[in-house]
């Protein structure tokens, strides 16, 4: 159909008709801003914040972490520090009580060697004193042989001792 002005009616252009178009399409994209855009960039901004917190509180722990392990580990090392400082106390208390057992046994073996000495002084002094009287009263009696009388045993026996002790004394 093909009209007089030499244009087709179906590919007219009515300038009303764009308007109306560009109204309705202006219309349901103020439709949309409004109840599909700002909600869902709230969404989509709220998403961002849980994210956002999300991070900041992972950063946070683990730099608790971080702030645990060098307590734990100085706590470890002052552990490690203190049973060193024990097991050198222990060492040194050991060889201080080792030491002092030593000195006491060498003490005691000094003290029973000094005791054994005086026991030994006590016995020879008590053999020459033994020996004195024996050797007093073979002298006495051989003095009484030799002479056949009878003799002061006193006073004879206070010169065999005075002989006896100048003899003990040159020797």
């Amino acid at each position: 159909m093909i009209t007089m002005a030499g244009t087709l009616d179906f590919l007219s252009i009515n300038v009303w008709h764009i308007l109306m178009a560009i109204g309705n399409l202006l219309i349901l994209v103020l439709i949309l801003k409004k109840f599909l855009f700002k909600p869902v960039q709230n969404i989509i901004k709220q998403r961002e914040e849980e994210i956002g917190k999300a991070y900041s509180d992972a950063g946070e722990a683990l730099e608790a972490a971080n702030a645990e392990k060098e307590l734990y580990l100085k706590k470890l090392d002052d552990a490690k520090s203190e049973a060193d400082s024990l097991i050198k106390t222990a060492s040194d208390r050991a060889k201080a009580e080792s030491a002092e057992i030593i000195s006491d046994a060498k003490a005691e073996a000094e003290r029973r060697r000094k005791n054994a000495d005086e026991d030994i002084e006590l016995a020879k002094k008590k053999a020459a004193d033994e020996m004195r009287d024996s050797i007093s009263e073979m002298v006495i009696s051989l003095a009484e042989k030799v002479v056949e009388k009878e003799i002061d045993p006193k006073a004879h026996q206070s010169l065999i001792d005075e002989a006896i002790d100048s003899l003990g004394e040159d020797s």
